[in-house]
């Protein structure tokens, strides 16, 4: 599944590795792509979307 996440605090390719990890911390398969212009981000993965959103807000990224 692809999901497509608005994380307002993602300012740089830091945030978007930091939130990378976490997603692949849950979900070693899964692909992250950040878009820092529009601070969205989007994930290709098997996992629910709750335990993604958990992850990625556990690193201080909550997602809208």
């Amino acid at each position: 599944m692809t999901l497509q996440l608005q994380v307002p605090k993602i300012a740089c390719s830091a945030c978007a590795n930091t939130i990378a990890q976490a997603v692949q911390a849950v979900d070693s398969a899964a692909t992250v792509e950040a878009d820092l212009k529009t601070k969205l981000v989007t994930i290709k993965t098997v996992k629910p979307e709750s335990e993604i959103r958990k992850a990625i807000a556990s690193v201080g990224y909550p997602a809208n």
